[in-house]
């Protein structure tokens, strides 16, 4: 594996020179290595990982809770599938599903309509888990799937459920499946914000803090509320 150094924007009067920190998988490399090292692969291109703050369960200690209990239970109807993104047949319809999602979620274009095609026609990512209820489709997740882990990269589902718990309920479906499928970790992304602390809510929680993975979630939350005030 190869690292790759790229500089950032600084703070001079604080003595902050960051530099982001990538990671280029060679062909000798283990995906899954890659992801315990604290990388996750980025949307620019195949074989591109970013260092970051991101978040995983151990499965081994995973277990449900109750409000996960009430999440699955208000979601009981909802189906997963997992199916290689090598034998999804692309369509411009799923790519207006997408958008339209992340359009009306976050009130502004996260991910563009090209750059969706490039994720599945390039095969950025392994694995498109496919959520269904009484067999119409409502909502997909883009995702990376190895021997040990699978990670739950870029979800997205019908407009008009936003402001359901069908979210939560996808992301809990692929926990139970990534579990059932005997996978040591799921991961869910990046944790910067007080928006990404609905992810800690699960058993069996890990946090990548820059030199190791950590369980301790006060100092997470601490760390992402110092963010917040030097931004204020």
């Amino acid at each position: 594996m190869q690292y790759l150094f790229k500089e950032y924007s600084n703070r001079l009067q604080e003595y902050d020179y960051p530099y982001l920190v990538y990671l280029e998988k060679e062909e000798q490399d283990n995906i899954d290595d890659i992801y315990e090292k604290g990388f996750l692969p980025t949307r620019r291109r195949k074989n591109l990982f970013y260092l970051s703050r991101n978040i995983r369960i151990n499965l081994n200690s995973f277990e449900l809770t109750s409000e996960n209990r009430r999440i699955l239970k208000k979601q009981k109807n909802l189906t997963i599938e997992n199916k290689e993104i090598a034998d999804f047949e692309y369509t411009h319809d799923i790519a207006k599903f997408a958008t339209e999602y992340f359009k009306t979620k976050f009130n502004k274009k996260i991910i563009s309509t090209p750059k969706i095609r490039q994720i599945f026609e390039e095969q950025i990512f392994t694995n498109l888990l496919i959520y269904k209820e009484e067999e119409q489709t409502v909502g997909y997740c883009i995702a990376m799937e190895e021997d040990r882990t699978l990670h739950y990269a870029y979800p997205f589902y019908d407009k008009n459920l936003i402001g359901s718990n069908i979210g939560m309920g996808m992301m809990l479906k692929a926990i139970l499946h990534a579990k059932e499928k005997q996978k040591s970790y799921i991961y869910l992304g990046t944790v910067y914000t007080e928006q990404s602390l609905y992810k800690t809510q699960f058993k069996g929680l890990e946090w990548f803090d820059g030199e190791s993975w950590s369980t301790d979630i006060d100092d997470l939350k601490n760390k992402i509320k110092g963010d917040n005030e030097k931004l204020s």
